[in-house]
């Protein structure tokens, strides 16, 4: 009986292995993540918008002409709302603690108003995009 029970522990730990297989080995790199926005429009004033995701250490505009104002919602999500000549391309960038995770992150475009403070209704062809 006793051998039996050795094989059977063998292979649970075999098992056991196999399925943690598929897990990193490698340690968490810190760095940057960019926030790109994909707007119809050229004459956007400002955007709301949420980056979830594992951590966000911090989040800041790409350039001066932004005006970024950010509160945190829970311990995975930061609200955002980004004022200027809001334009296609990089808008913001994310210190983060692991750029391996950077596909774990999400960014939605909430609310969007023009250069004039009008609300635009509906946001199709709005999108934001987290990448290293």
């Amino acid at each position: 009986m006793t051998r039996k029970l050795w094989i059977l522990a063998a292979a649970v730990l075999l098992l056991d292995g196999a399925a943690c297989g598929g897990e990193s080995s490698s340690p968490a790199q810190p760095g940057t993540l960019r926030v790109s926005l994909t707007t119809p429009n050229t004459d956007d004033g400002a955007i709301l918008f949420e980056v979830s995701g594992p951590a966000i250490d911090t989040i800041v505009p790409v350039n001066a002409s932004y005006r970024l104002f950010t509160r945190r919602i829970g311990s995975t999500t930061v609200r955002s709302v980004l004022a200027g000549p809001v334009a296609n391309g990089t808008v913001a960038t994310l210190e983060v603690p692991d750029v391996g995770a950077a596909g774990s992150y999400t960014a939605t475009v909430t609310e969007v108003v023009d250069r004039q403070n009008q609300v635009r209704s509906p946001l199709t062809g709005y999108q934001l995009q987290v990448a290293p």
